[in-house]
């Protein structure tokens, strides 16, 4: 809601759409787009197309704010290839006109043409006017956080799972127009930031997909680090670790497991749905970890860094003289010890599936005899583990300084130089 009697900065102006840069425009979509062209619905498979095949955009290629071609399905007949007439080109706007209620609207800019692909009838071909409207600095405005709002206002429709968006509609909404090289010179900042969110989001993937591939190795012995040799032995995990049952500490603070690890209940984003009387709940110490008795078979284990209590649901075990925490935390993730955590669980149905430490301890693993080697294998993971994490975190940081980058460069908050 527009504030009349706010106060203005010298050089702004106060609009209808707020306070913007006095030498920029309030326009109508309408007056800077030349074209906007639906797309064909044709038959085709539900799989994605290889190299040398032709395929029809799905609505999720236009996700976040990018155009995504891999999200596409192959159109192997013939006579509904002849049928597919709009394909993506460069320098245009892909709109989904038609989608769920949280997607509807969703706008991406379209870096390269593609003759292999083509528009599905639920997404928007547009073109700007090249001399006065920047189409990549429009993607942007359309996804700030206002314009998706004033898109999904615009969306319409009697059903809960599907909305569509006309194209009156669409082109009646109001928006800042800067001057063409203000908004290429925002378009080229913004571009940047985005260049280094994927180069990071791409060496995060390579780091996944490697240290996946470490842990698999060095966790089964097929890859032995330095200094290592001592044959590994099969032992049952009742080797390893005894249960801790301990109950009656409610001075103790809640704890949550987690994917993140063990973590105070405070910090979830869960609602605290645990019981008022706490004298059944576990203890659980650093070094412990703690594993959901039913979804053991999941993988859903912790090593814990906390003391504190958690739900009965959990069971906990200790490690005995013998056994690195921080080896088996990762050994109890591979897909070779929760298939075999799925076997001995017992129950009918796998809503019912429990594993309990009576089940647990029985479990056969393979594992260096040497705690020193454990320990070794565990450090170096953890090792490639805080990589993957540092390139997260920067991704986290990129993220958060382009979204305030958008909404101060588009609402001519902060300006730019265009000389």
């Amino acid at each position: 809601m527009i504030n009349k009697n706010q106060q203005i900065k010298f050089g702004y102006q106060l609009t209808k759409i707020g306070v913007i840069p006095d030498v920029w425009e309030v326009t109508k979509l309408y007056s800077q787009i030349i074209s906007i062209k639906s797309g064909v619905s044709v038959n085709s498979e539900d799989r994605k197309k290889n190299s040398n095949e032709y395929g029809i955009l799905k609505t999720s290629s236009v996700s976040d704010g990018k155009f995504l071609p891999s999200k596409n399905k192959v159109i192997s007949n013939a006579n509904e290839l002849e049928r597919a007439k709009l394909n993506p080109q460069i320098g245009h706007l892909l709109i989904s006109r038609m989608n769920t209620p949280d997607l509807v609207g969703a706008c991406a800019f379209i870096p390269e043409t593609r003759k292999d692909l083509f528009i599905p009838d639920r997404l928007w071909l547009t073109a700007t006017k090249a001399a006065s409207c920047n189409s990549q600095w429009l993607s942007y405005v359309l996804n700030t956080n206002y314009y998706k709002f004033q898109l999904k206002l615009r969306a319409t429709g009697t059903s809960n799972t599907m909305k569509n968006i006309s194209k009156e509609s669409f082109l009646g909404m109001k928006i800042p127009l800067p001057p063409l090289q203000e908004q290429q010179k925002i378009a080229e900042i913004l571009s940047s930031w985005e260049e280094a969110i994927s180069k990071t989001q791409a060496v995060i993937k390579k780091l996944k997909k490697r240290n996946k591939g470490l842990a698999q190795q060095l966790l089964s012995g097929k890859k032995r680090l330095p200094g290592y040799k001592e044959e590994w032995k099969e032992k049952k995990l009742s080797s390893y670790f005894s249960e801790r049952n301990e109950t009656n500490f409610n001075d103790l603070p809640l704890l949550s497991v987690g994917e993140l690890g063990v973590y105070p209940q405070t910090e979830s984003n869960k609602k605290d749905s645990s019981n008022e009387d706490k004298s059944k709940y576990k203890r659980i110490c650093p070094g412990d970890i703690g594993y959901n008795t039913m979804r053991m078979w999941q993988g859903r284990s912790a090593l814990s860094a906390l003391e504190g209590i958690v739900s009965p649901a959990y069971t906990i075990v200790t490690p005995k003289e013998n056994a690195s925490a921080d080896f088996f935390a990762y050994l109890f993730k591979t897909e070779k010890l929760v298939h075999l955590f799925f076997r001995k669980s017992q129950g009918l149905v796998s809503d019912t599936l429990n594993c309990k430490f009576k089940d647990f301890k029985i479990v056969k693993v393979q594992a260096p005899t040497s705690i020193e080697e454990q320990q070794a294998i565990a450090k170096f993971l953890d090792q490639a583990n805080d990589e993957l994490k540092g390139y997260e975190q920067k991704l986290a940081v990129l993220q958060l300084q382009k979204k305030g980058l958008m909404q101060k460069l588009l609402t001519g908050e902060i300006r730019v130089k265009t000389n």
